[in-house]
């Protein structure tokens, strides 16, 4: 796909099964490397064999030398942190058709979850007693996982321009899709009143929520990313 096609193409949103606890520790390890500490990328490898066994079978022949590696942050963050099968395929979360619908909504870029984040509000029948530190856990828990990746939080735009498009846009770890899953089933939040699409934002809950249960039955964190 030549560049013009690719900016005709709507983007499609995924929420794939990831190691969100291996996430952190890991982008860490890798800014470091990019910053030119490479013992502190050859101590974390050291530290964690499974991930040198995996970045081993997918064509890395030195893995604990960081200068080696000429994937991009995306790629290596992804291949690393990706949870899979039995058999070493993506773990799927969801069905299909879930998957599908959350994957392109009709508003600007297609992001369902920018349009959830963008059109709910605080219930102020439950915030303005004791649900305000709900509602804001909400939101942060959103924003981690619609942009905590983007260039807006790391000032580079290393994670949203992997190869072959890959965009990497937030993620959260197991316990914290647990968390949201929790909060969104209260009452701390409700839909804007000037919400442009009837219905949009509890569409976009429910299909939401459904992926947020799937990967908590499977244990595991999030990503969320775009591509094409």
């Amino acid at each position: 796909m030549n560049e013009e096609q690719q900016a005709s193409t709507p983007a499609f949103f995924t929420l794939d099964a990831f190691n969100g606890d291996l996430m952190v520790p890991l982008l860490m390890a890798v800014e470091a490397g990019h910053q030119g500490d490479h013992a502190a990328w050859h101590d974390f490898i050291e530290a964690h064999p499974q991930l040198l066994q995996r970045l081993t079978e997918q064509g890395v022949s030195e893995p604990h030398s960081f200068s080696t590696i000429q994937w991009d942050r995306a790629t290596l963050l992804f291949t690393a942190c990706l949870e899979v099968d039995g058999e070493g395929r993506p773990l799927q979360i969801g069905e299909r058709l879930t998957r599908e619908r959350f994957g392109r909504f009709p508003d600007h870029d297609g992001s369902a979850l920018a349009y959830f984040v963008e059109h709910i509000r605080p219930n102020r029948s439950i915030t303005d007693n004791d649900g305000s530190s709900i509602y804001d856990r909400i939101v942060a828990l959103l924003a981690q996982l619609n942009e905590g990746l983007t260039e807006a939080h790391h000032g580079h735009n290393g994670y949203e321009s992997g190869f072959g498009g890959l965009q990497m846009l937030g993620h959260l770890n197991a316990s914290e899709v647990s968390e949201l899953r929790r909060l969104l089933s209260g009452r701390a939040w409700t839909v804007s009143y000037d919400e442009p699409f009837d219905g949009g934002v509890a569409d976009v809950a429910k299909h939401l929520t459904t992926l947020l249960k799937a990967a908590e039955r499977r244990g595991v964190g999030l990503v969320h990313r775009r591509h094409r």
